[in-house]
């Protein structure tokens, strides 16, 4: 009951945090999960804003380009870039220097919708190369099968948030290349995967792929020439694996920016009767 309390308390205050524009979405999610997902990734956007800037929370704004992907218009001129996904049992975020930054994370779920591993990929293969197919339908188990998929998937949903495309019809025109004597699984820092795009090598991105946990697959995709400035340029083999954070620190330096009737209460009595998620 303490922890309840805790959370409730918590909860309340994060979303007086928030402008109304980046609450309006979070009410309208059926499922709790999904509701706490999308708060949470936007308070670690303002929470990491605010510390990277040292402007007051109140003075942060976000917008979103044509396509839908967030980016810091207030303060100004800022050329670091944020970016956050949610998926499973995890909201994740990344960072550069550079603005064009992208990272997605997966839950690595063995079947989808009652379908074997060939049945789901062959129900995918539109959004895959012909050689990602065959390292896919390559692997000896239906699990291996299943995580190259997901694996796949999160590069691909990395670089279109990096390059601010967003949805891509032909997603068969990516055609990652992996190294498979780098071992993918968890406690991996992977950074040897390339890409094609229509055939052409597109140098001018790093990946960094990784696990949050033994369930959960994420990777990061970033410009590979970064600033002089930037502070990663001092040890370039760096391995910046994830860390958890506690909601408790993402309302750190949080200011009140959307004061609600009753302290928020009706919202929480809302979001506490939502349905749980059954996966």
């Amino acid at each position: 009951m303490r922890s309840l309390r805790t959370f409730e308390t918590l909860f309340r205050r994060a979303i007086q945090c928030l402008t109304p524009e980046e609450f309006a979405r979070i009410p309208e999610f059926r499922h709790r999960e999904d509701a706490l997902a999308c708060l949470f990734g936007r308070l670690i956007l303002r929470h990491s804003a605010q510390k990277f800037t040292g402007e007051p929370w109140k003075s942060i704004k976000f917008e979103r380009t044509e396509r839908g992907k967030p980016f810091l218009a207030e303060p100004a001129d800022t050329k670091f870039g944020l970016n956050v996904s949610h998926q499973g049992d995890y909201v994740a975020f990344a960072s550069s220097c550079s603005s064009k930054v992208g990272v997605d994370v997966m839950r690595l779920d063995t079947e989808r919708n009652n379908k074997t591993a060939d049945e789901y990929i062959n129900s995918m293969a539109k959004s895959a190369s012909p050689e990602e197919l065959r390292m896919m339908r390559s692997q000896p188990t239906e699990a291996m099968k299943m995580t190259m998929f997901y694996r796949y998937w999160c590069l691909k949903e990395a670089i279109l948030k990096a390059t601010g495309v967003g949805i891509m019809k032909d997603l068969n025109s990516l055609d990652f290349r992996v190294n498979l004597q780098d071992r993918y699984r968890p406690g991996a820092f992977v950074t040897s995967t390339t890409v094609l795009e229509d055939g052409k090598l597109q140098d001018q991105w790093i990946f960094e792929e990784t696990f949050v946990d033994g369930k959960h697959s994420a990777a990061v995709c970033k410009e590979k020439k970064l600033p002089r400035e930037c502070v990663f340029r001092q040890d370039p083999e760096t391995k910046i694996f994830f860390s958890k954070i506690t909601f408790n620190s993402l309302l750190e330096n949080a200011e009140i920016i959307n004061a609600m009737p009753d302290n928020g209460l009706a919202i929480y009595e809302d979001f506490i009767k939502k349905p749980r998620k059954t996966f």
